[in-house]
């Protein structure tokens, strides 16, 4: 018995990594999702390969890209219709969410709060990555990634569940929003090839002036 235990240890490995997660997201690591056409209208040349991510939320699926804009290449979200095919730009599947104030090498980091009340989170840094995480509530959960085709730039993207990370709160005798402590939003985390972390932010909102007298 025990032989046989053994036998099919490698075997019930294997099953279990491609069977995903029990909240219906694939297992982290890196991918090489097949690029779909965007069109955005002529104001924005669509640049690069699309990341359809898997994703899926009411019949929805996430779609990751790149515009081109004068300055360098602007991150962007659009949603895949499972049935029709049909691009939209419109993300119905968030209910809310949370961006963040980023520094390189990140260029976004987001946080979606979805219709089913699970987390999506994803984001572009530059660089390379061997691993990507995002870890709150004391739990690490690894996300999906690719390389976008026109520069050095790693596009990430997981589902999990938990609690949304927090809005940031209006002060009005200071005139400004301003974010929690920063213990309280996900830390999302880049890997090298030799596990060493090469670079880490939170999904956390920066500091808003109120406009206006």
């Amino acid at each position: 018995m025990r032989r046989q235990l053994l036998t099919l240890l490698p075997l019930l490995l294997a099953l279990s990594a491609c069977a995903g997660t029990t909240d219906g997201s694939r297992p982290g690591g890196p991918v090489s999702p097949s690029s779909i056409p965007i069109d955005i209208g002529p104001s924005a040349k669509v640049t690069g390969n699309t990341m359809p991510t898997g994703i899926v939320v009411d019949g929805q699926e996430l779609v990751l890209f790149f515009w081109m804009a004068s300055n360098g290449p602007v991150f962007a979200q659009a949603v895949r219709d499972t049935g029709t095919g049909a691009v939209s730009q419109r993300l119905d599947m968030c209910r809310g969410g949370s961006g963040a104030e980023v520094e390189a090498p990140f260029l976004a980091l987001q946080q979606c709060v979805a219709t089913d009340r699970s987390l999506i989170e994803f984001g572009a840094f530059r660089g390379e990555a061997a691993r990507v995480t995002s870890q709150a509530d004391g739990t690490a959960t690894e996300a999906s990634f690719a390389r976008w085709n026109q520069d050095t730039i790693t596009v990430f993207w997981l589902r999990r569940q938990g609690r949304p990370a927090p809005d940031a709160i209006f002060y009005p005798d200071r005139g400004e929003m301003s974010p929690g402590p920063a213990r309280q939003y996900p830390l999302v985390t880049v890997y090298n090839a030799a596990g060493k972390a090469v670079a880490s932010a939170r999904i956390r909102p920066g500091l808003a002036q109120q406009k206006g007298g």
